[in-house]
């Protein structure tokens, strides 16, 4: 990739339009590490150095004037995204996972992100229930055995199944033996194959959704991503001609850096010649006055012309401004013998 195609993949990357889950928020900052071990091991120059933060800006701004980011496109995600849906605040609500393994996992994040804070993790294997819980150490997570499933979902409000059973862990008449009568109950199964058989169904208080539920949900959010990266596209392309704009404004470096030694150069001589003058006793009691007074006119004479010479967009225009300072200055002989770096 050369010049705006490489600048343009940088962007991309930063927003989350290259990603595997278009609009995922992680690679940001992982953009952010790279810069950061970038500048720690001296490896990235000047232009480098803008061109990431122009990325992470350009990312910043797809995040927060699109929706990318927004709905789930995983199904561990897209199921407590359901669930949230049909019961809103889930801190009122009592939760019990059955299984322990990486989906369930997931389900523990998603539900502390969206506020859960009443969590049971029932697993075959109590110990790797337990580690499951200890990988989230600010939680308050409970811990139970298969033995006391039906305690725990009797005891429950919302429910999700992710086991690698190849039968049903639940039908309708385990239900119908540990739920208290008009007892409200919500299941979620994200396990294929199904762990909660369909005849729950026919319960009159639960209400039972699984992965072909979640698939639909994935499917709306992943359109609706890829309606927003249409938009997220015109933002980077702003970005990546602000950073055109700058870096065909580094031309314009030379030429300044020679100004300004020139103007310095004079500031300095005539300073000197000025204290001189004075005598010995005054200029060591006044020269830092002084030597600030005249850096200051200095900077506030060349601040303008230098501020608009990189500011002008168009290429000829700035040349010939460039041109000119050069010859009203007689700033060639500089530029060119390479005394300004």
């Amino acid at each position: 990739l050369l010049h705006e195609d490489s600048i343009m993949h940088l962007m991309r990357v930063a927003a989350g339009l290259d990603s595997l889950v278009l609009g995922e928020g992680q690679i940001l900052s992982q953009v952010k590490q790279t810069h950061k071990l970038g500048q720690q091991y001296k490896g990235i120059g000047r232009i480098l150095n803008r061109l990431f933060k122009q990325a992470v800006t350009a990312g910043k701004r797809v995040r927060t004037e699109t929706s990318i980011g927004t709905g789930a496109v995983s199904i561990s995600s897209a199921a407590v995204e359901l669930a949230q849906m049909k019961l809103e605040d889930l801190s009122n609500y009592r939760v019990a996972i059955v299984g322990a393994g990486k989906m369930s996992k997931l389900l523990v994040q998603h539900l502390l992100a969206k506020g859960a804070n009443k969590i049971s993790i029932i697993n075959r294997s109590v110990g790797r229930a337990q580690d499951l819980a200890n990988s989230f150490k600010d939680a308050n997570i409970n811990v139970d055995s298969m033995s006391q499933m039906g305690q725990v979902i009797s005891n429950s409000d919302l429910v999700f199944t992710s086991t690698g059973a190849t039968e049903p862990i639940l039908d309708k008449a385990k239900l119908e033996g540990i739920l208290a009568p008009n007892k409200s109950l919500m299941l979620v199964d994200i396990s294929v194959p199904r762990n909660i058989s369909t005849d729950v169904s026919e319960l009159a208080n639960v209400r039972c959704f699984n992965v072909d539920d979640l698939k639909a949900v994935v499917a709306q959010n992943q359109e609706s991503r890829r309606q927003m990266a249409m938009e997220a596209e015109v933002l980077l392309e702003e970005e990546v001609e602000a950073f055109d704009v700058w870096w065909r404004s580094l031309e314009t470096v030379p030429t300044i850096n020679s100004l300004r030694q020139k103007i310095e150069t004079i500031r300095e001589q005539e300073l000197e010649k000025a204290l001189s003058r004075l005598g010995s006793e005054f200029a060591e009691k006044h020269q830092e006055v002084i030597e600030a007074l005249t850096r200051g006119i200095v900077n506030k004479i060349l601040h303008d012309p230098m501020v608009q010479l990189r500011a002008q967009q168009d290429i000829e225009a700035r040349r010939h401004a460039m041109q000119t300072l050069q010859l009203l200055f007689n700033l060639e002989s500089e530029i060119s013998s390479g005394k300004v770096v």
